[in-house]
């Protein structure tokens, strides 16, 4: 994936900080559905580190957590010869989709912003 062209189309930390709640979702939702996209473009399913870094990350979108949301989806980019034990991170059967994942987006973006 294209970490650099991905991070490109995230706003500033200023504008991140100054949206308003549902705002700061959906800068996360889009977040996660650009590097869905990028691995529906390399042809390929998610690793087991790409699938369990945005699985985190959706539910961190769910509880209202959208700071560490963007950290997580962020760590989700990291090149594999850059993960620690990167033989362990390989896509098994077990590992979810992408498919599954955007599934799990969209039933995330249906759900409203917390209101803090």
């Amino acid at each position: 994936m294209d970490r650099d062209a991905i991070m490109g189309a995230m706003p500033s930390g200023d504008e991140f900080q100054a949206a308003p709640e549902y705002g700061k979702k959906k800068i996360v939702e889009d977040f996660i559905g650009t590097i869905l996209d990028a691995l529906n473009q390399e042809g390929r399913e998610p690793d087991r580190w790409e699938a369990e870094h945005i699985a985190s990350t959706l539910g961190l979108v769910l509880v209202g957590w959208y700071h560490a949301a963007t950290v997580k989806a962020e760590l989700t980019l990291t090149p594999s010869d850059e993960r620690a034990n990167p033989e362990t991170w390989v896509r098994g059967d077990d590992t979810a989709t992408a498919r599954a994942l955007r599934d799990g987006l969209e039933r995330v973006s249906g759900v409203p912003a917390r209101n803090f």
